[in-house]
């Protein structure tokens, strides 16, 4: 098979990416914070349940959240320091939760760092649970616990992709873990594919990142452990990121309606979450913190910085210069995908890849006009629905033929309303119709 511009068949297109801003700067070690606000809702699936209290000494790593469901995942202190407050906070993201508040004591005692450095040795049943004691969860947006996917006896996992697209606008953290902390990728890469596929595993970076994939190929040809470990560069084209788009262009399966790629054996994760995977198996490390991206024309200084999670974006904006006089919206991911802030006190979470401080000129709104029948939401739809029309359903509050349009089967990429000459918001409001979907299923029920 080729193995490079690869994409996805039906829709997509090139954004202005906006990379250039950061994607040369190396990472920085933000210092640590006085205060964090840990949240214990980080992940698709049940919430953490504080295990700490008012007063409690904690350290770095240790375990503060947990949770008896399986589709979740605990939590760990980012820092040393005394739980000040359990209160309910916004997060970065907009989740509405249970923050553990903990005052930092600047000493940086931490846990001992437990590895798993026999995991050959090791069921997969023992590398779950180790996985999940550590908190792992997707970084790239969603946040589904990592040890749910690591397993699937029907259908058998027999492929395995690292996500290296990394295609919203303004992003480049991932950019810059493939190109600083390249051997612990691939690494990571190489333990998921002891697991999955011995004989070829999948490292799929988008054909603008030249450098990360020229060393990356350079660093497999240079180490005898890692020769089929292949890097497959993908069509810069948005949303090549997006899960069951990436799983249709590197191996050609087709992820069916309401499935996921572990449903036609494909076992799919980020590049940050490959990280935090490495930095568990091999040194022992929990899940407390990540590289994000501080972009825009509206902060003074943009940066890819390693943060704690629990920093809140008014610290994080402090450590980048600051805000400009012109900046109106600070985005929590992606312009594409991501969520305004509305509180500089909200922290962010395992999930967040990026903040943007956006100024007028970038975000552009416009006035929203009724819509022309040009028929480009549809054309470029990844998702193969047709905006516009259940625009005009919700619009109605007619919510059956919304669903007879397939708006539950919205990726939410934003594409419909990016290309919309109209400026209509259509996005917003096939998000809107799956919700209500989501709900009258739920009332039948």
């Amino acid at each position: 098979m080729s193995l490079d511009n690869l994409t996805f068949r039906v829709g997509g297109l090139h954004i202005n990416e906006n990379k250039n801003i950061t994607e040369s700067l190396p990472i920085e070690t933000m210092p640590d914070p006085d205060f964090v606000y840990i949240p214990m809702s980080q992940h698709i699936g049940a919430p953490a349940t504080p295990i700490v209290e008012k007063g409690q000494k904690v350290k770095r790593g240790q375990k503060i959240g947990d949770s008896k469901a399986f589709i979740s995942a605990p939590v760990h202190s980012s820092i040393s320091g005394t739980v000040v407050s359990i209160e309910k906070m916004y997060t970065a993201d907009g989740r509405y939760c249970d923050c553990i508040i903990i005052e930092n004591d600047h000493l940086d005692d931490a846990v001992i760092a437990e590895p798993m450095l026999d995991y050959k040795d090791r069921s997969m049943e023992e590398i779950v649970n180790f996985v999940k004691e550590k908190g792992i969860v997707g970084m790239g947006g969603a946040g589904f616990p990592l040890h749910a996917k690591l397993v699937s006896k029907d259908p058998i996992l027999d492929q395995c992709i690292i996500n290296g697209a990394e295609c919203e606008a303004y992003l480049t953290c991932d950019h810059r873990i493939m190109l600083e902390d390249t051997d612990k990728v691939l690494e990571g890469l190489n333990i998921f594919s002891e697991f999955y596929n011995k004989d070829v595993s999948y490292m799929a970076i988008e054909n603008n990142k030249k450098d990360a994939i020229d060393l990356m190929r350079k660093r497999i040809s240079q180490t005898e452990a890692w020769k089929h470990l292949k890097v497959v560069t993908l069509k810069t084209k948005y949303p090549q990121g997006d899960s069951k788009r990436l799983t249709e262009a590197v191996v050609n399966r087709i992820v069916p309606p309401n499935k996921v790629t572990n449903d036609v054996g494909v076992f799919l994760t980020n590049v940050g979450t490959t990280l935090a995977f490495y930095e568990a198996m091999i040194e022992g490390i929990a899940s407390y913190q990540r590289v994000i991206t501080v972009s825009g024309k509206g902060i003074k200084e943009p940066k890819n910085i390693l943060v704690k999670v629990g920093t809140s974006v008014g610290d994080i904006i402090d450590f980048c210069g600051g805000l400009e006089d012109d900046y109106i919206d600070i985005v929590c991911g992606g312009p594409m995908t991501g969520k305004s802030v509305f509180e500089f006190k909200s922290p962010i979470t395992k999930t967040t890849s990026g903040l943007l401080v956006l100024t007028k000129e970038e975000i552009n709104y416009g006035e929203e006009n009724p819509c022309i029948r040009c028929a480009r939401c549809v054309e470029f739809c990844p998702a193969n629905i047709r905006p516009t029309e259940i625009n005009s359903a919700i619009l109605k509050n007619d919510v059956d033929t919304c669903k007879d349009l397939y708006a539950d089967q919205c990726m939410e990429c934003g594409i419909c309303s990016y290309i919309c000459p109209a400026k209509r918001n259509l996005s917003a409001s096939v998000k809107l119709a799956k919700r209500e979907i989501r709900m009258n299923s739920m009332a039948i029920k």
